[in-house]
């Protein structure tokens, strides 16, 4: 875990402080999510805001802020009925933390340079998130590492890693060859949704029993049991469902274009403007996705690269925002 410490460098307002000797001494390193959540929270003025932004809950944000005011012996929120208020000195913070921003995104440019990581990469992925949510955070990864080739590989069916037909897998099924390394677990939450113009022609479902009296879209691979039960029981019960897919991707689609209601991840609302995800009686249903590579491969420094950018941008990053939330 990268910890930092704040101090270092032109401090400017900080330096300013009351019993600042005693803070210095104090303070010893910072964990980067502290201080990258803080960030969040600063630039959107609101502990709600940032967790919309994010795969953390606004209680999870809290106690992230909490620990690192704990940490700098300062108070960088004010807390009132009417919301939450940065203070000087966290005015002041930000611009330090803002900078290790830039320095941490220069260090990683520099060490792939020095590295010199090129060549290919075959990452197999759903169709859904091969299409919509991975090329949103391709950018960064090609800016730090210019001479690697992403080959994203979409099907229904996945490929066999044993066999070497790719490289890194994320995957709804669980692995069961031999040779395959799990890296990492994590689950999408899925909660109904419809668009504003089907909200504004058929009106909003009071609660999940609604459902029946509106429109349906639905993935012919979304699982059975558990919580999806209750899903799967809506639908066959349903005299309107109005769309069936195999494609995750095309099931958004249909939901944009008010086609009908269905189950999407909840991080769609951030993307979409004109998709809202439904809160009835709590309804939410939850898919597993595996990050695996063949044995062999998980150490290879291209490769190894690509793995931890998935685990700590695509999956964790408070910053960027995903579907995913650690399992």
């Amino acid at each position: 875990m990268a910890r930092f410490n704040l101090v270092s460098g032109n401090v400017g307002e900080f330096l300013k402080l009351p019993n600042r000797d005693a803070k210095l001494h104090n303070m010893g390193t910072l964990d980067w999510d502290n201080l990258r959540i803080f960030l969040s929270v600063a630039r959107t003025r609101s502990f709600n805001a940032a967790s919309r932004k994010t795969p953390l809950n606004q209680s999870t944000i809290s106690r992230h802020i909490l620990k690192l005011e704990r940490e700098l012996g300062l108070t960088l929120f004010n807390r009132t009925p009417r919301g939450i208020y940065i203070t000087p000195v966290g005015e002041a913070i930000i611009e330090l933390v803002s900078d290790i921003e830039g320095r941490v995104k220069l260090i990683e440019a520099r060490v792939a340079q020095e590295m010199g990581l090129s060549g290919k990469i075959r990452l197999w992925v759903s169709e859904g998130i091969g299409g919509y949510w991975l090329p949103p955070r391709l950018k960064e990864f090609h800016r730090r590492y210019p001479g690697i080739t992403i080959e994203v590989l979409c099907s229904t069916e996945m490929p066999a890693i044993g066999s070497r037909d790719v490289d890194i897998s994320l995957s709804w099924h669980k692995p069961e060859h031999p040779d395959t390394v799990v890296l990492s677990v994590n689950s999408m939450t899925l909660k109904p949704c419809a668009s504003l113009e089907y909200l504004d022609t058929f009106g909003h479902p009071k609660n999940f029993n609604d459902l029946i009296h509106h429109r349906l879209c639905d993935h012919l691979h979304y699982p059975k049991d558990g919580a999806w039960s209750r899903w799967a029981d809506m639908i066959e019960a349903s005299r309107h469902v109005a769309y069936v897919t195999n494609s995750s991707w095309a099931l958004g689609e249909a939901t944009k274009n008010g086609v009908g209601i269905s189950l999407q991840p909840v991080g769609v609302q951030h993307r979409e403007p004109n998709l809202r995800i439904l809160d009835l009686d709590g309804f939410a249903a939850h898919l597993k996705f595996w990050l695996t590579c063949h044995r062999n491969l998980k150490d290879v420094p291209r490769i190894r690269a690509l793995i931890n950018y998935i685990k700590s941008e695509v999956f964790r990053n408070p910053i960027a925002g995903t579907a995913f939330a650690p399992d």
